[in-house]
C-alpha cells in the first residue's frame, strides 16, 4: 500500500491521546454516576448500570472514525506491478547569505555579488528542473518558490540584499530547517532529484549541524556549498554607505566589527551531510563545477521505478468511519437489560 498525500498520517498520533482522554473521561463518568446512585438512597435498581467497557467503548468508535478518516486522508492506494519513469529534472533550492558580513570586500565588488554570480550561473545551466530562493540571516525568507520561470527567478535574485532580512547574524540551521520543508515538500509532489545551494562565507552564529546534517543525508539530498570569501579579516561597510565615505559596522563599544571567511564551517557541514564544498576566488569561479556536479547526479537518477497500477482506496475508509461514527452515536452508556429493570 502507498499514500500520495503521506503528510496527513502524522495526525494519526493524535488518536493515542484521544483514547487516553476517552479512557479517563469514562472513568470519572462512571464514578460520578455510582455517587449519585449511591446518595438517592434507592435500590440499585433505581439508577441504569452503567459499565467502564461500555462507556469506553462508545468513545473509542468516535476515535477510530476519526483515525479512518484521517487514513483516507493520506490518499491510501493499492499497487501493483512496476514501470520505468523518467523525472523532470533536478529542483535546486539556492541558499543565499545575505547577513551584512557578506559585504565585506575581501572578495570584488563584495561576497554577495560574488555568490550571486555564481548562483546565476548555476540556474541558467539547469534544464527542465525548477529552482528556488531562499534568503537568511538569523531567519530565512523564501524569496523565490520552486519555480520555471527563469526571468522572475533571475529578477529576484538581482534585489536579494541584507535589508530583506530584518534579524542579522546568520544562523544555518534555521535556513537548512526552511530549505529541507521546501524540498520535502517537492519530494512529496514527486519532483525528480532534490538539490541544496548553499552561498555564504561561513559566519555561523549557532553550528550546530547535527539534526540538519542527518536529515539531508538520510533523504539522500545533495548538498553543494559555496564559499566566498578571502582568509584576511576585513571590515563591513554599512549597507547604505557607499565607497567613498567609508563608514564601516560597528559594535556598541564604537570599533570597526571585522569578519573572516570561514572554511571550516563548510567543511564540517559537507562532512556531516556527504555533500561537496567549492571555494569561489576571484579567478576560479566555481559555478560550473557546481552546475556539473548536478547534471551527473540528475543523470543517474533520471530513470525509477514506479508502481504500474494504483487504485484508491479512500472511499471505503470513508465509509468505514461513518459507520463507526454512526455506530458510536447509536450506542448508550447503560445496557438495554439495566434500563428495563429501572422502568420496571
Amino acid at each position: 500500500m502507498n499514500f500520495s498525500r503521506p503528510e496527513y498520517l502524522a495526525f494519526l498520533w493524535l488518536v493515542i491521546p484521544s483514547l487516553l482522554l476517552a479512557a479517563i473521561g469514562a472513568r470519572r463518568k462512571l464514578k460520578y454516576r455510582r455517587i449519585v446512585a449511591g446518595g438517592t438512597g434507592y435500590e440499585p435498581g433505581i439508577v441504569a448500570e452503567t459499565r467502564f467497557f461500555r462507556l469506553f467503548t462508545r468513545r473509542a468508535m468516535f476515535c477510530a472514525a476519526i483515525a479512518l478518516f484521517f487514513l483516507a486522508m493520506a490518499g491510501p492506494e493499492l499497487t501493483s506491478g512496476e514501470k520505468p519513469v523518467r523525472r523532470k529534472g533536478a529542483d535546486v533550492v539556492f541558499m543565499l547569505d545575505v547577513s551584512s558580513s557578506m559585504l565585506a570586500r575581501d572578495i570584488l565588488p563584495d561576497r554577495l555579488s560574488r555568490a550571486k554570480s555564481e548562483i546565476l550561473q548555476i540556474s541558467r545551466s539547469l534544464g527542465e528542473g525548477r529552482r528556488s530562493l531562499l534568503l537568511f540571516a538569523a531567519t530565512p525568507v523564501v524569496q523565490c518558490p520552486l519555480t520555471n520561470d527563469q526571468e522572475l527567478f533571475e529578477t529576484l535574485l538581482a534585489i536579494a540584499d541584507p535589508d530583506q532580512v530584518e534579524s542579522q547574524g546568520s544562523v544555518y540551521r534555521r535556513a537548512f530547517d526552511a530549505a529541507l520543508h521546501l524540498v520535502e515538500s517537492a519530494k512529496r509532489a514527486g519532483s525528480g532529484e532534490t538539490v541544496l545551494v548553499l552561498a555564504g562565507d561561513g559566519e555561523d552564529h549557532d553550528q550546530e549541524f547535527a539534526k540538519v546534517a542527518a536529515r539531508i543525508r538520510a533523504g539522500g539530498i545533495k548538498l553543494h556549498a559555496i564559499g566566498v570569501g578571502s582568509g584576511a579579516s576585513v571590515p563591513i561597510p554599512m549597507p547604505s554607505s557607499g565607497a567613498a565615505t567609508g563608514t564601516m559596522k560597528r559594535d556598541a563599544d564604537g570599533d570597526v566589527v571585522m569578519t573572516r571567511f570561514r572554511p571550516e564551517v563548510f567543511e564540517e557541514i559537507v562532512k556531516a551531510s556527504g555533500g561537496r564544498f567549492y571555494h569561489s576566488l576571484p579567478d576560479a569561479p566555481v559555478g560550473a563545477m557546481v552546475s556539473a556536479a548536478i547534471a551527473r547526479d540528475e543523470a543517474a537518477s533520471r530513470w525509477v521505478m514506479v508502481p504500474a497500477n494504483r487504485r484508491p482506496i479512500h472511499r471505503p475508509l470513508i465509509a468505514a468511519g461513518l459507520l463507526a461514527l454512526l455506530a458510536g452515536m447509536a450506542m448508550s452508556d447503560t445496557s438495554r437489560r439495566s434500563r428495563s429493570g429501572a422502568k420496571g
